[in-house]
């Protein structure tokens, strides 16, 4: 007779603690050379203070930027449907060396809200719909401001 203990087959042994830790070492390695490489190809690793010929410190680039003009909150209901209402919170943004008084950014609020009771839900739908009302908003304000605003910034857009 053979006992219950012969019959049954001793379980596979896994993989070794030191062979798990070598295989997590070596993938950490690789995907920290392939870091590295990618990052010098995109440009992104430390930046070269000094040049070669000389200790010429490279002077940054001044990107001309115009001032930012809050607007006043908009809340007004739109054309289909007449019962859905609007809160729009929006901000302008002057050409570099203009300035938007206070009498401009309550003209551009009016103008847009005159706009925003024209406007039907289904022209809003989705991220194309709030791009496009961007720019009508944008292409209305450069008119009524004419041409001292260059953007407009959607920063809130309310349904109910």
């Amino acid at each position: 007779m053979m006992s219950v203990a012969e019959d049954t087959p001793s379980a596979p042994k896994g993989p070794s603690i030191v062979a798990l830790i070598g295989v997590v070492a070596v993938l950490t390695l690789i995907a920290a050379g392939g870091g590295w490489l990618l990052g010098g190809q995109l440009g992104l690793g430390p930046s070269q203070a000094t040049k070669a010929d000389g200790d010429k410190q490279a002077a940054p680039e001044e990107v001309p930027t115009g001032s930012v003009v809050p607007l006043k909150p908009i809340l007004t209901n739109i054309k289909i449907p007449q019962d859905v209402w609007i809160r729009l919170e929006a901000g302008v943004v002057a050409r570099p060396g203009e300035k938007v008084s206070d009498e401009l950014a309550a003209t551009v609020a009016g103008d847009f809200m005159a706009f925003m009771k024209t406007v039907n839900l289904m022209q809003l739908r989705g991220p194309a719909g709030i791009e496009y009302l961007r720019t009508d908003l944008q292409e209305r304000a450069v008119m009524r401001s004419e041409g001292k605003i260059e953007k407009v910034y959607i920063w809130a857009l309310v349904m109910e």
